[in-house]
């Protein structure tokens, strides 16, 4: 019995281990186990290096020796594949099946187990999106003091998150800044400031989208109670791409202003407004909002919002940012200032769930 055992030990270790045998048009072989692929690259997973991405118009023929999930331009099947007698052809070989011979251009796919479930998934999300799919955005967070000749501390902290699913984009945002001081009297707050909102786009075509809108300030040092801002308009995708986007838009909105000294102003205002999102490389991401609003009750007044932002990975969803955003309007209470500036610089927890892991 021993001996039986060490000859089907050995007999094992004497058979070469399956792996799936990639030509490529150069002559190269690569083997290895295909994980995925689609009309523009193949993954395959290899022991010497690792997951490798071939171009799929590289590759001459394939042969795998378990079977794969092959979709076609018609249907999707489980099959061996194999290298035809024909250059740049694959024999797909369904079990019960008469064996097909097709280019590799044809095949839209293959997918090991593993990736066609997660490929099912993906899908069924994309026709069927629930609420919680498809959120991306980051909450970020700085703290600043001193002590000793100067007591001071400044808190502040931000969250946007936005969500595409079909034609539909909803989009939420809030910022909040504290800072306070006991260096010399009066003691107390220097900052205080709290904006949040909601948007909601709808796509009309490829490029124009309907737009609602809905925003909420608070400014103790502008004698700001409450600005509730409630609108909406048409925009336009001027730019979008892998690297980022850029949106322009116009419309009309309803302001209501209640100041801390009782007076309430109410007001019609144009919209005009734009967005840029850009991926300058894979590291540096910017982002730039402006709105513009002027007053259509009151002409020549203005109000005019900007929000920049910088970020960077420190590692994996932690990132360092940089912030900066202006709230200018042209007629604040008497005795106040027209234009309140804000820079902050902290870490954000960065969040994306678009694709599914």
């Amino acid at each position: 019995m021993i001996r039986l055992l060490i000859f089907l030990l050995g007999l094992a270790l004497a058979l070469p281990a399956l792996a799936d045998q990639i030509v490529l048009k150069n002559g190269d072989k690569l083997t290895g186990q295909i994980i995925s692929s689609d009309a523009a690259t193949l993954t395959l997973k290899t022991e010497y290096a690792g997951d490798i991405k071939i171009k799929r118009d590289s590759i001459a023929s394939i042969a795998a020796d378990a079977p794969l999930n092959v979709q076609m331009a018609d249907k999707t099947v489980v099959a061996t594949v194999a290298p035809a007698a024909e250059p740049e052809k694959v024999v797909i070989q369904a079990p019960g099946a008469e064996a097909v011979t097709a280019p590799l251009a044809e095949v839209a796919a293959f997918r090991n187990d593993p990736s066609q479930r997660a490929y099912e998934r993906e899908l069924e999300r994309n026709l069927h999106p629930r609420l919680n799919d498809f959120w991306q955005g980051f909450v970020s967070f700085s703290v600043a003091g001193a002590s000793g000749n100067a007591e001071t501390a400044t808190y502040s902290t931000s969250l946007a998150a936005s969500r595409a699913a079909g034609k539909n984009k909803m989009a939420l945002y809030f910022n909040q800044v504290y800072a306070t001081q006991s260096t010399q009297q009066p003691f107390g707050a220097t900052a205080n400031r709290l904006s949040g909102g909601y948007r909601l786009d709808r796509d009309v075509s490829r490029r124009m989208f309907v737009f609602a809108t809905t925003d909420f300030d608070y400014d103790q040092f502008l004698d700001l109670d409450l600005r509730s801002v409630v609108g909406g308009g048409l925009g336009f995708k001027v730019w979008k791409s892998n690297r980022g986007f850029l949106d322009v838009g116009s419309g009309g909105v309803f302001n209501r202003e209640k100041f801390g000294s009782g007076l309430i102003r109410k007001a019609g205002e144009l919209l005009i407004n734009e967005e840029l999102g850009l991926k300058v490389n894979s590291r540096l991401k910017l982002s730039q909002r402006m709105s513009l609003y002027p007053n259509l009750s009151d002409t020549g007044q203005y109000r005019l919002n900007l929000d920049t932002g910088a970020s960077m990975p420190i590692f994996g969803w932690l990132e360092w940012n940089i912030g900066f955003s202006s709230r200018y309007l042209s007629n604040p209470p008497p005795g106040l200032k027209s234009n309140d500036l804000l820079y902050t610089t902290g870490i954000r927890l960065s969040f994306d769930q678009t694709k599914i892991r």
